[in-house]
């Protein structure tokens, strides 16, 4: 069954860490590993945010590549620029 109440949180809080990203633009002040982090969050629950639009299933995790593979799991396709942060992330 689709979540649209909890895809609506998982975005509002990646939403969130997209803001906190732009207000590290600054490498002087915030290192590398904070940046990524955050990067990795908000990707994590945006990724979380489209499976719950969905009504799929996913674990507890952090895993992108394993969110990713649900969602392709799922018939949908990740765009190309997508899978590029995935495996980097």
């Amino acid at each position: 069954m689709k979540d649209l109440e909890q895809a609506r949180n998982f975005l509002s809080m990646a939403a969130r860490d997209y803001r906190a990203l732009r207000g590290m633009e600054d490498p002087g002040t915030f290192s590398a590993e904070i940046f990524g982090f955050h990067v990795q969050q908000a990707v994590e629950k945006a990724l979380k945010a489209w499976l719950c639009s969905l009504g799929v299933a996913f674990p507890r995790t952090h895993d992108l590549d394993e969110l990713g593979a649900l969602l392709e799991e799922a018939g949908q396709e990740i765009p190309k620029y997508l899978h590029r942060l995935l495996e980097h992330v």
